[in-house]
């Protein structure tokens, strides 16, 4: 990202320029998008080509938010190329000795080939979604979080990996611990999960409620609250596990319909982009690494600073509504009400 100063307020911004880098980004990024480990049977350029198109396949999965993007005949063209998009790979071998291809693709150049065929990359910037699992079997009532989450939470967050989804377990301290395992049926259950949801802030609530039934198979509830919408559906599963990663999928494809904007041709917008309550050159660091941090901006230029309040000249991949969406994620600015595109830089 570019980033350049007018003569207005030049001597402070010298001194501001000099403490870029100096503040965390507090955006809530997801990393890896790029990225893929893939099973691979030998190290022969053949199944490299294999492997590397199934590699392929996850990171568009990540990029898009759209788990059936392999169908698509724009992405299916990248499949038969995808080693030349490669910027390095490894070998290496999985816990269980078989082999494994570490891929990594080059993100400028796969971005290009995106926008020019006119897919919709999914911003970086996505919502957290805090997920409250309980599951009754014959031993009795399993919540899921805390210290040790076992096997259903590692399988919730190798799951929300492969999606690219940033995932919240609860704590399940007292309060949580003690409501959830007096909630018996599920509308009680769900409500008081959603309620203790609001503690970690969260854009999305993701409720799974597990009852093992006859021949060990799973009956499976789900409650997804999103911006105060409500959707719920129920499953069977044969294993427990098989169950998580479903649910991860339908939270995958709600959130992606939501913010991903896949039906929309990506456009870019020029607008004018005011912060304030930038009190100290701290404070401009940080706002300057937290907004080179948003991949829905592709430029900014400093136009001028006075009285606590910084402006820039923006442009936003995705127009307006875009950056709106990615800031709102990031819990560094808050929007002013009655004045567009001015926020406030929050401490």
């Amino acid at each position: 990202m570019q980033l350049t100063r007018s003569l207005v307020g030049a001597r402070l911004c010298v001194a501001l320029l000099l403490l870029i880098g100096a503040a965390p980004l507090a955006a809530r990024d997801v990393s890896g998008l790029f990225n893929a480990t893939v099973a691979i049977k030998d190290r022969s350029p053949a199944e490299r080509s294999r492997a590397s198109a199934a590699a392929l396949t996850q990171v568009l999965i990540k990029l898009t938010g759209n788990r059936r993007i392999a169908s698509d005949g724009r992405a299916s063209a990248l499949q038969g190329r995808a080693s030349t998009l490669l910027l390095q790979y490894a070998y290496d071998n999985a816990p269980d000795g078989s082999l494994t291809l570490n891929a990594h693709f080059d993100e400028q150049v796969l971005s290009r080939e995106l926008e020019e065929r006119g897919i919709v990359a999914w911003s970086k910037q996505r919502p957290d979604t805090v997920v409250f699992v309980i599951a009754d079997d014959a031993q009795g009532r399993q919540l899921v979080g805390g210290d040790a989450p076992g096997k259903l939470g590692e399988v919730l967050k190798r799951k929300a990996d492969a999606r690219a989804l940033p995932l919240l377990l609860p704590l399940l301290d007292i309060e949580e611990t003690s409501q959830l395992n007096v909630a018996h049926d599920w509308q009680t259950l769900s409500n008081s999960a959603v309620a203790l949801a609001t503690r970690y802030a969260a854009a999305a609530v993701l409720v799974g409620y597990l009852q093992q039934g006859e021949g060990q198979t799973w009956d499976v509830r789900w409650r997804l609250d999103v911006d105060g919408e409500t959707s719920e559906w129920t499953q069977q599963a044969v294993q427990d596990d098989a169950s998580m990663e479903e649910g991860i999928d339908a939270l995958g494809d709600a959130l992606a319909q939501r913010y991903a904007a896949q039906d929309v041709v990506p456009t870019n917008e020029a607008l004018s982009l005011s912060v304030v309550g930038v009190n100290s050159a701290v404070d401009y660091a940080r706002l300057s690494n937290y907004l080179g941090s948003l991949d829905t901006l592709s430029q900014l230029f400093l136009r001028r600073v006075d009285n606590q309040r910084v402006v820039f000249e923006a442009t936003a991949r995705g127009g307006r509504a875009a950056l709106t969406q990615s800031i709102g994620f990031g819990r560094v600015l808050a929007p002013l009400a009655n004045q567009a595109d001015t926020y406030e830089l929050l401490p």
